[in-house]
């Protein structure tokens, strides 16, 4: 599902658009201007920026600047809803990397076809590159991105285990778990707990799921288990580190 970032301060037209791009199977973060959308970013990353131009505290033209200074983050698509366009407005914007403009009121359905062409284009580009990196990866890479791939399919399944994984990459259990030591210097154990953590942490932070919901989601048999090892890791129980980290933004979900 594409990750959607919404930027605009009406807060009629930002519900309604954010409704609609969820009906179309988009995930969406919504915000009132361009500070808060910068803040959200290291939570939260879009495959395609939606933004107004006339905000409070932070214009669009200004967060696409702060935008195109950020190596991480300027190669993100962006298009522009503005009510009054001029010339001189357009290029500026089209100068500093905006991909397109969509004046309002505008089509909803123009709107729609403008971004799943846009979220296409971007998924067709990084297939390329990905193809192009895999022929060149060397065999650690590859079998940590092989592994890597395989727990993110399973990493919620509490009775996923070494043998179903060796399974899954066609090797038997005593030479994928030498691999692992050997590339990972990790026993699969700890590697399967290293993901599980790292996607509890990344739910806690994105989503307000209850705790409970949080840990059966990664894989965890109870919420005392989840809690033990969280807290093992972070230094921080899973409440306390969701307080310590959690944006309150508009459009948080419970996705």
């Amino acid at each position: 599902m594409p990750n959607v970032l919404l930027i605009e301060d009406y807060p009629v037209l930002r519900d309604n658009l954010k409704e609609q791009l969820e009906l179309a199977h988009y995930q969406v973060r919504a915000v009132e201007h361009g500070a808060q959308a910068l803040a959200l970013l290291p939570l939260f990353r879009p495959d395609l920026i939606i933004c107004d131009i006339l905000m409070p505290e932070m214009d669009g033209l200004a967060f696409l600047r702060a935008l195109q200074q950020n190596t991480l983050y300027r190669s993100i698509p962006l298009i522009f809803l503005t009510a009054k366009e001029s010339p001189a407005e357009r290029l500026e914007g089209l100068s500093l990397g905006a991909v397109d403009y969509v004046c309002k009121p505008f089509s909803s359905a123009e709107l729609l076809l403008k971004i799943t062409n846009l979220i296409h284009q971007q998924t067709e580009l990084i297939r390329y590159q990905l193809q192009r990196k895999i022929a060149q990866e060397t065999p650690d890479i590859q079998f940590i991105r092989q592994v890597s791939e395989h727990l993110e399919h399973a990493y919620s399944q509490a009775s996923f285990g070494l043998d179903q994984l060796a399974e899954a990459m066609h090797r038997s259990p005593s030479a994928l778990q030498r691999q692992l030591k050997h590339y990972c210097q990790r026993s699969f154990s700890q590697v399967l707990k290293d993901y599980r953590l790292l996607k509890a942490a990344s739910y806690l932070v994105d989503t307000d799921r209850p705790l409970q919901v949080v840990a059966v989601r990664c894989g965890f048999s109870s919420l005392s288990a989840f809690s033990h090892c969280f807290k093992e890791a972070y230094g921080l129980s899973p409440l306390r580190y969701r307080q310590a980290n959690w944006l309150p933004t508009t459009g948080s979900t419970k996705a």
